[in-house]
């Protein structure tokens, strides 16, 4: 189940910002701490406060890739 849970992650992060045209880096250094808190999140409830973080990264990750 962690194993799955680190995959997702990062295939989200790979996809969500880090991998786009324009500005991926200022994106994905943005949205840094945002990922930290989801991972620390996840590994913690994976629950109602993973559902909160995933939600804020990804709405930090979409303004920022337009």
């Amino acid at each position: 189940m962690q194993a799955m849970t680190w995959t997702a992650l990062l295939t989200l992060m790979l996809t969500a910002g880090c991998a786009t045209m324009q500005s991926g880096d200022a994106v994905c250094a943005g949205t840094a701490e945002a990922a930290r808190a989801h991972a620390d999140a996840l590994m913690i409830d994976g629950g109602p406060m993973s559902k909160r973080t995933g939600l804020a990264l990804l709405d930090k990750r979409k303004a920022g890739c337009g």
